[in-house]
């Protein structure tokens, strides 16, 4: 009897396991690659306060702090690069719609979100690049402004481009549909090397404030970092420091930097997790999220 219970403990311990795992890429999960949200989400999913895990996507949130600067980072893997998404609180193509993060968050069925770039280059400044989920809503690079942009294949892959400028981003790169391109920057690695080039002057670079970056760190791998701000005790980022903490961290492919501030936002379960403390919620007009593909069955 002792050997049947403990052989039943084992398969169980099996099954839970694999209920849990992550399936493997081309198992059939995906999401259509549009403006639709992501499936709903299972609350026994949330398996404790700081990891959410079902068949095609596992968040895991760890919190710390450097020299008191206080900092939120989450780990993701999924199962289908469609799964990795961006919404507007309105529209692409309109410049009226914001929202706050949490309401763009719940509506999409995000498991994990952070702010993107367009309210800064989307509404401050007429030449930059939006392409979000497969539609190009702007491409207007010039020859004499560089900046560094994000580009996100339809396998879910990074891709940096130093300095970009006219002609530099199409609607493809190496042979692979472009999903969603980033141009608030810069890059803060890239090739799995820092890059060291002069902070652009709209991050602020000597001036303590919140920052945000996402991250590959594998084959449908990410990571999102968001730090604290300089009030309640904590110290908040300058720019150099800040790229070195993002560039010390293992398995970093690319990282790129998007809007922080008081645009710093991390969404998690249901709820805003960076700066709890504080009603200073800036209005967002677009998130990146990580989505879950499965129907529950």
């Amino acid at each position: 009897m002792k050997k049947l219970t403990a052989l039943l403990a084992a398969f169980l311990l099996v099954f839970s396991t694999s209920v849990f795992a992550v399936a493997e890429e081309g198992a059939g999960y995906s999401l259509p690659i549009d403006f639709s949200p992501g499936k709903p989400l299972d609350p026994k999913c949330f398996i404790s306060e700081t990891v959410y895990e079902d068949p095609t996507i596992k968040v895991e949130i760890t919190t710390g702090d450097l020299d008191r600067r206080q900092y939120w980072i989450a780990d993701i893997e999924i199962a289908d690069a469609s799964q990795l998404r961006t919404a507007a609180a309105e529209d692409f193509s309109v410049s009226s719609g914001l929202e706050l993060g949490t309401v763009i968050a719940r509506r999409m069925n995000a498991v994990v979100a952070i702010d993107g770039d367009y309210y800064w280059y989307g509404y401050n400044n007429p030449v930059h690049v939006t392409i979000r989920q497969g539609i190009t809503f702007q491409n207007n690079l010039r020859k004499k402004v560089c900046q560094d942009v994000l580009l996100i294949d339809e396998d879910g892959d990074f891709h940096g481009i130093e300095d970009a400028v006219e002609g530099d981003v199409g609607t493809e790169i190496n042979g692979k549909k472009i999903i969603n391109a980033f141009y608030f920057g810069p890059l803060l690695v890239n090739n799995g090397e820092i890059r060291k080039n002069k902070a652009p002057s709209h991050m602020k670079p000597d001036q303590l404030s919140q920052r945000v970056a996402i991250a590959q760190t594998g084959h449908l791998k990410y990571r999102i970092i968001v730090t604290g701000p300089n009030r309640n005790g904590s110290r908040a980022f300058k720019f150099e420091p800040w790229r070195e903490f993002v560039a010390s961290m293992d398995d970093i492919q690319v990282a790129y930097n998007l809007d922080g501030g008081d645009s710093a936002f991390m969404y998690f379960n249901g709820k805003k997790i960076n700066d709890p403390l504080t009603d200073n919620d800036r209005l967002l007009a677009d998130i990146v999220y990580f989505a879950s593909a499965w129907s529950g069955e």
